[in-house]
């Protein structure tokens, strides 16, 4: 987090034009383990990041095609990602709710975001044509081994 509301806007701004990926990492790190002395770095933040930004997109501070360059096409071509057939996310971008840590799918069962209200929901999440993720069916998970290695280059 930013404490300091320049940086923070400043930040914003960058992301119209000069940063070219926004990404998180996974790092489902438990509460006594972020209370210890030596604390791990980094968050659970891959469930909570779409919707943080779909809320950013949604109070206009960036427009829904730059997120979606910021997330998903710039990333894809840094990385020298192939295409990804019949692999999307669909989102109902005026689901609005609080986040909530018993809601999460993380192993640790919290975050930082806790709390806050955000607009944009994740619906279906869709992989080689398979769903691997419904929220009408919000236990229907892809099983483990459903996921494949895809050859990139390094980003040079």
């Amino acid at each position: 987090r930013l404490a300091r509301q320049d940086d923070q806007d400043a930040l914003w701004q960058h992301l119209a034009n000069t940063v070219d990926c926004i990404a998180t990492d996974h790092a489902p790190h438990t509460l006594a383990e972020k209370a210890s002395d030596n604390p791990p770095p980094g968050v659970a933040g891959l469930e909570t990041s779409l919707p943080l930004m779909l809320t950013a997109v949604r109070q206009g501070r960036l427009t829904m095609a730059r997120l979606v360059e910021l997330m998903a096409v710039n990333p894809r071509r840094v990385f020298g990602l192939p295409d990804q057939a019949d692999t999307f996310v669909e989102i109902d971008p005026d689901a609005r709710y609080e986040i909530a840590n018993h809601a999460l799918h993380t192993k640790c069962g919290w975050t930082p975001f806790a709390g806050m209200q955000v607009w944009g929901r994740v619906q279906r999440v869709v992989l080689r044509g398979a769903v691997a993720y419904d929220s009408d069916d919000p236990d229907r998970m892809a099983q483990p081994g459903s996921g494949r290695l895809v050859p990139g280059n390094d980003g040079r």
